[in-house]
């Protein structure tokens, strides 16, 4: 699959803004990040804290995108499913230096599937025979495994965050690996209160990829795609009423590839609304514009627009 990983990280990073602190006790999901943790969940009856240590998420994401294989010229268009499951060690926050200290460690597997809707072909080159070929879009099906791990301390309205992944990416065919990376990454994130309705979160993230990609371009070794990612992002809750948040954000992303002469400047954009249907359950929709410049030889520029929607559970045991 051509772009495999920019395809999961691009989708890594629009849920991790879209999944601000997903429900309280209640139906309605927190505007931001620790909203209730001055009074705590409010109920008649008082609640006996209960630690909680694992939590579990699964999420269905289809949509449409136009742009699939992230190409500058000639995009092909496809419907996409993204399934995904996640289980974590993740015990309840404990007070720590004033604040509240989260450590996390997990697995998650994911799968892409294309054109489930439609059998379009595109034509591609066949490296084993040289000749091009037409083939219909599923073949560029694969999924990703990622363990993972990180530890979050929140005070007041500031988060900080530490981790690191592993991921590796697999055909669907014969599940042969083509690329995994080692990302050990950081960021911080400030929420800004702005009435009991709304709120804007800025924030910055950053990571290092150690990579290693199978057939790599002649006269480059498999760590080409090594880099460093800079991104800051702006994200808005407005809760329209109880069951309803309007979610817009915008993402800009430099990187630096340090294997070779490369850097690259994203900017994402998009609109998501969220739908509670119980305190585990929520469902989605969503828009979401990208727009690649970059001066690298191995690499087009690109525009993508992806629309859709999602379904989710969370729950925490």
């Amino acid at each position: 699959m051509p772009n495999a990983s920019q395809q999961v990280e691009n989708l890594q990073q629009r849920n991790q803004i879209q999944q601000s602190e997903p429900f309280l006790d209640t139906n309605v999901p927190a505007l931001y990040q620790g909203e209730s943790s001055d009074i705590g969940p409010q109920s008649v009856v008082q609640i006996k804290p209960r630690r909680t240590w694992i939590e579990a998420y699964g999420d269905e994401q289809y949509f449409y995108t136009d742009n699939m294989f992230l190409a500058g010229q000639n995009r092909q268009g496809a419907d996409v499913l993204v399934s995904t499951v996640q289980a974590a060690l993740a015990p309840t926050p404990f007070d720590f230096h004033g604040g509240q200290l989260a450590p996390r460690v997990g697995y998650q597997q994911q799968w892409f599937n294309y054109d489930l809707a439609r059998s379009d072909t595109a034509l591609v080159y066949n490296f084993n025979n040289g000749m091009f070929q037409n083939v219909q879009l599923d073949s560029f099906d694969f999924n990703v495994s990622t363990v993972f791990g990180d530890v979050s301390w929140q005070r007041q309205n500031w988060l900080f965050s530490v981790g690191t992944d592993y991921r590796t990416l697999l055909d669907s065919g014969a599940y042969h690996e083509f690329y995994h990376e080692y990302v050990p990454r950081w960021s911080v994130v400030r929420d800004f209160p702005l009435s009991p309705t709304k709120d804007i979160s800025i924030g910055y993230e950053g990571d290092y990829r150690f990579t290693d990609t199978w057939n790599p371009p002649m006269g480059y070794g498999g760590n080409y795609n090594d880099r460093t990612d800079q991104g800051v992002f702006v994200v808005g809750n407005w809760r329209l009423c109880q069951y309803a948040i309007l979610q817009p954000f915008y993402r800009f992303e430099y990187s630096h590839y340090t294997a070779l002469h490369r850097d690259d400047f994203l900017h994402s954009m998009g609109l998501t609304i969220y739908f509670p249907v119980t305190k585990n359950v929520a469902l989605r929709g969503f828009v979401g514009y990208d727009d690649l410049n970059t001066d690298g030889l191995f690499a087009q520029d690109y525009e993508k627009l992806d629309a859709g929607g999602g379904l989710n559970l969370f729950v925490r045991f």
